[in-house]
């Protein structure tokens, strides 16, 4: 499953977010979207969920066209990790991830004892078949993260499209859930774009990073490629070094100072 957006801009009211962003994801890729906070990032990956409709510009997925398929269609083809879900009082983890199965087998198909072996594979694969008959609102930050997972497994499509998956958690629950998502793509050939807020996190777990600013692609490609003191300055607005993590091989930056206003204005005119 291929992702091809190409020219897309999009506003919120008067105020322009994209500015003409093109970009092509191919099948089996793990990609991260960095950049400030109101870079885009997160609106970008809504276009593609088409939970947002774009100015102008197009979104294909797989060759068709995105604006030609329906919520349905779009869902069997694309797994959506929000932030947070909407609450639900006394759902239980495996009442919500059985849920993930609508899309294949629609409301009525919901009712199917058939899906007990979908949804007890994603609980399984996720780690939270021991959460299976706990209520969502007794659950910790990681471990209604991982519920989450779940419920994008057993939507069983091949793209899956995360929104910050590791915001709110400490560092530990971070390192388990993107682990997990590793894990995942590889057992199910998965193609991941994923919101990423830490730079680290970016260049340790995807193998390409496409950074936002302004509106567009300001940077794309591999991570030891990619991730620069020059990127930090141009994207971040900050002075940093970046150096190369000797256990994993994958950069890591160190940011020292914030930029001045004026240092930032002179980078936009390329000074």
């Amino acid at each position: 499953m291929s992702i091809a957006i190409d020219s897309l801009h999009f506003s919120y009211g008067s105020q322009p977010v994209l500015n003409g962003v093109s970009l092509t994801v191919e099948q089996g890729e793990f990609v991260a979207l960095v950049g400030m906070n109101g870079c885009g990032k997160s609106t970008l990956l809504r276009l593609v969920a088409g939970l947002l409709t774009p100015s102008s510009g197009s979104i294909m997925l797989d060759g068709d066209p995105l604006r030609s398929l329906s919520r349905r269609q779009v869902a069997r083809r694309m797994a959506v990790l929000h932030q947070t879900l909407p609450p639900v009082p006394g759902l239980t983890v495996r009442q919500l991830v059985r849920q993930g199965g609508y899309a294949h087998r629609g409301p009525l198909g919901m009712l199917w004892e058939a899906s007990t072996s979908e949804t007890d594979e994603a609980l399984a694969l996720t780690g939270v078949a021991h959460l299976a008959d706990r209520v969502l609102d007794t659950l910790s930050g990681g471990e209604r993260q991982r519920v989450r997972l779940a419920l994008a497994v057993a939507q069983n499509t091949r793209v899956l499209l995360l929104d910050e998956p590791a915001a709110h958690l400490d560092v530990r629950h971070q390192l388990e859930v993107l682990t997990l998502v590793r894990e995942l793509r590889q057992a199910r050939d998965l193609t991941v774009v994923s919101v990423l807020h830490e730079l680290d996190h970016a260049a340790r777990f995807a193998e390409r990073v496409v950074a936002l600013r302004e509106g567009v692609v300001w940077a794309d490609g591999d991570p030891r490629e990619v991730m620069t003191p020059a990127l930090l300055a141009e994207v971040f607005g900050v002075a940093g070094r970046v150096v190369v993590d000797e256990l994993h091989g994958t950069p890591r930056c160190l940011p020292d100072h914030a930029l001045s206003d004026h240092s930032l204005s002179d980078l936009s005119m390329g000074g």
